[in-house]
C-alpha cells in the first residue's frame, strides 16, 4: 500500500530508527506529524512539521492529535519497552488492556491498527519509506564465519525463529552450541551484554517472525549493535536477508570490520512470505 495523503503520522519509540524514517518521509515532501511516545530522538523536533511528546499510555491524546492534524496514514518506528505496559494509562488505554487477553507485542500492535482504522486511519508498512535499508544476502563483512560459527548460526537461527514466533524476542546468543541468552523485555543490546558476561566469542542471531508484519517491529541492526557486540566480545552477527533493516549500513560494516566482527545475512524470502515455506 503506497502513501496517498500529504500528511504522515509517526509514532516514535527509542533508538535511531525514528530519525531515519522521519528523514525518508520529509525527503518525499510530505508533512510529518511526530508523536514521541517512548524514548527521546533529538533530531525529530526539527524534522517534524508538528512534534509532540506523549506518554505511552496516553492513547486518547495520540488519536486526538493525529485527527486534529488530519492524518490518515501512520507509521510506527522504534522500540517500545514492555515495562511501559505495567504503568496505568488513560481510560482508552486501560479499556484496550482490559480487552486484550494476549498482551504480547504483535497482538497489541494489531489492536492499535484496529483503533486507527476506526478513526479512518491506516497503519503503513515501514518498507514503503525505508525498503532500501533491507539487508542483502551473504557475508557483509571482510571476515567470514568459521565452521564452528556457521554451526552456531544455524542452530541460533532455528531457536530464535521459535522465540520470535512466540513473540518473546528476536535475538538469541550462542557459543559452541550452548544458548547463553534469549531476548525478552530487555531488548537486544542488554541480551548481548548478558551473554558477554558469561563468555566471549559469542554468535548473536537476530531474526524475523515466520509471519512478519511489515507494519511494525521489523528487526533492525546498526552501529549501536556492533558497539554493544564489541563491548561484549561477541564475534558474529547473524540476521535475515530481505527481512532485516540495517541502519547506517556503511558505518555499521566499517565498524564491524574494524572490530573483527562478522555480519552474515542468511537468505530468506521477502517480507509478506512465511519463512518456513522456503526453509
Amino acid at each position: 500500500m503506497a502513501a496517498q495523503s500529504g500528511s504522515i503520522g509517526l509514532l516514535a519509540g527509542t533508538g535511531s530508527f525514528p530519525e531515519v524514517i522521519a528523514r525518508a518521509i520529509k525527503a518525499r515532501g510530505l508533512i510529518l506529524v511526530c508523536l514521541q511516545v517512548a524514548g527521546e530522538t533529538p533530531a525529530l523536533p526539527d524534522l517534524a512539521d508538528h512534534y509532540q511528546r506523549c506518554s505511552p499510555g496516553a492513547l486518547r491524546e495520540v488519536l486526538d492529535t493525529l485527527r486534529a492534524h488530519r492524518v490518515r496514514e501512520v507509521l510506527v518506528a522504534g522500540r517500545f519497552g514492555r515495562e511501559e505496559l505495567l504503568a496505568r494509562g488513560d481510560a482508552m488505554m486501560e479499556s484496550v488492556m482490559a480487552s486484550a487477553s494476549d498482551r504480547r507485542d504483535v497482538p497489541l500492535l494489531r489492536h492499535l491498527a484496529a483503533l486507527l482504522a476506526e478513526q479512518d486511519m491506516v497503519l503503513l508498512d515501514q518498507t514503503l519509506f525505508v525498503g532500501d535499508l533491507l539487508a542483502p544476502s551473504g557475508v557483509l563483512t571482510a571476515r567470514a564465519p568459521t565452521p564452528e560459527e556457521e554451526a552456531d548460526l544455524r542452530f541460533g537461527r532455528s531457536v530464535a525463529r521459535r522465540i520470535a514466533d512466540l513473540d518473546v524476542g528476536q535475538t538469541v546468543v550462542v557459543r559452541r552450541g550452548v544458548i547463553l541468552a534469549v531476548e525478552a523485555a530487555e531488548g537486544t543490546d542488554l541480551t548481548i551484554r548478558r551473554a558477554g558476561a558469561i563468555a566471549a566469542g559469542t554468535v548473536v542471531v537476530k531474526v524475523s517472525r515466520n509471519y512478519q508484519d511489515p507494519r511494525f517491529d521489523i528487526p533492525a541492526v546498526g552501529p549501536d549493535t556492533i558497539a554493544t557486540m564489541r563491548e561484549a566480545s561477541a564475534r558474529v552477527l547473524g540476521i535475515d536477508a530481505h527481512r532485516t533493516l540495517i541502519i547506517h549500513r556503511d558505518r555499521m560494516i566499517a565498524d564491524a570490520d574494524a572490530a573483527g566482527i562478522t555480519v552474515v545475512a542468511a537468505d530468506a524470502p521477502r517480507l509478506g512470505t512465511p519463512v518456513h515455506e522456503h526453509s
